[in-house]
């Protein structure tokens, strides 16, 4: 499911670029939070690190786009697991609400995120939540949209939200960076589209062959 959300990101932002005549040199990469909690600890803070993932959006394909990115993922994922347990990531303990906020005005105001080269693009991510339907005072919640962060040289934060057998995209965009955040939610339904067409001209799997038997001894 993670790969695929990035595949329809990545598909939906090249589309958005190539509104505004914008060609991509090289690919566009994610910021993607993977959490660092060693299996059976169960302290209560969060241990969460973000993982720079490729979103291939240099391959047309979308087929070739979505293993590229899968391939990109895994490498990621076992670097992470190799990394759980080293270190504090306890954010909202360090980072204070106060201290937060000056920081994050001192870094726009000095301009830093204009001459230093991004870590990421976008940020993706993909919250889990329950697979049964909510209520309130009788009310079915129909939908969970997540709002989330966008940051100084990461303009777009695009989140989903699970619930109820269905994902909920949550898009949320600097308005200098991104006015128009409206347009890119429209592109992820035809990425998806794109790659349902795909999948279903793609040429069927070869069945694995069954095994030989040993031949009997005469």
């Amino acid at each position: 499911v993670n790969d695929m959300v990035l595949a329809l990101a990545s598909g939906a932002l090249l589309r958005y670029f190539a509104d505004y005549g914008t060609k991509l040199g090289k690919s566009l990469i994610a910021a993607v939070p993977m959490s660092m909690r060693p299996e059976g600890d169960t302290s209560q803070n969060n241990q969460v690190s973000m993982l720079p993932v490729s979103l291939h959006s240099d391959i047309r394909d979308p087929l070739q786009r979505l293993a590229a990115i899968r391939k990109s993922s895994s490498r990621m994922k076992d670097l992470g697991s190799k990394m759980k347990g080293l270190g504090a990531l306890d954010f909202p303990s360090i980072g204070t609400p106060w201290l937060m906020t000056g920081l994050v005005s001192l870094f726009g105001r000095s301009n830093l995120a204009d001459s230093l080269p991004p870590i990421a693009n976008v940020a993706i991510s993909n919250v889990p939540g329950p697979n049964y339907p909510l209520y309130m005072t009788g009310a079915m919640l129909r939908a969970m949209y997540p709002v989330s962060i966008p940051t100084h040289g990461i303009g777009c934060n695009i989140t989903v939200q699970s619930y109820n057998g269905h994902l909920d995209f949550g898009i949320t965009a600097c308005r200098r960076a991104m006015p128009d955040a409206k347009k890119l939610a429209n592109y992820l339904k035809d990425a998806l589209e794109e790659l349902k067409e795909a999948a279903a001209k793609a040429p069927p799997p070869e069945a694995a062959k069954p095994a030989e038997k040993p031949a009997k001894a005469s």
